[in-house]
């Protein structure tokens, strides 16, 4: 089975079981609340899953959640938990025709790390932005201890197929450059703050909490 397929029938599936076991815990709590900041009418959504729990607390405050995923069983999920059958679709966000400077925010959370080009996912979620708008997303750090043991995790899979020994595959994630991912943003004229997991949610797990999330504004 192709990665991509892989993806399409089974992570899915997968995701939308584990969602609401996750809970609306503090780290998407801090999330919603940056969305909601610049108080805005209409959001959209990169990787929106099942719509649940950022765009369902989102649509509870009166705010229009459109969104994109690759997963088809997530988005007809995504579509009745935000009652929104147009506005969200299957497909990736380069794949994006509708008009440019569109929504109050753009945002990307908790999926960053499945996209193999996130730069390029930014450029995009930028030019669907409004002038003043605000593009919120978050990665997982490349420094981070948890970048160190998913790497040594890899190593050790590909050393265990090279046996013959079956194991559970682990598909790549995609761990960025805090330095690099600055640079760009000033690159692209985008002013931002960030902060990382462990901030947010004063969680003490230094090894478990990669997260860097970042709030950008769009120049008017």
């Amino acid at each position: 089975m192709e990665e991509t397929q892989y993806y399409k029938t089974v992570y899915s599936k997968y995701w939308a079981e584990q969602t609401k076991k996750y809970g609306y815990a503090p780290y998407e709590q801090n999330l919603v609340r940056l969305i909601k900041k610049s108080s805005p009418q209409k959001v959209f959504e990169v990787g929106i899953g099942t719509g649940w729990p950022i765009g369902a607390a989102l649509k509870k405050k009166g705010i229009t959640v459109d969104g994109c995923d690759i997963a088809e069983s997530s988005v007809a999920l995504a579509k009745e938990e935000l009652n929104n059958e147009d506005g969200i679709w299957i497909g990736d966000v380069s794949e994006y025709k509708g008009d440019t400077e569109v929504y109050d925010v753009v945002y990307c959370v908790r999926a960053s790390w499945y996209i193999p080009n996130f730069y390029r996912t930014v450029k995009k979620m930028v030019s669907m932005t409004k002038p003043g708008g605000h593009i919120i997303f978050d990665v997982m750090d490349r420094n981070s201890l948890f970048c160190v043991k998913q790497r040594w995790k890899y190593v050790k899979e590909k050393y265990y197929k090279f046996l013959g020994i079956d194991i559970d595959e682990n598909y790549g994630q995609h761990f960025i450059s805090l330095t690099r991912m600055k640079l760009f943003l000033k690159r692209n004229r985008l002013s931002y703050q960030c902060w990382g997991e462990r901030e947010l949610t004063h969680n003490k797990d230094i090894y478990n909490t990669p997260k860097v999330v970042f709030y950008c504004r769009k120049e008017r």
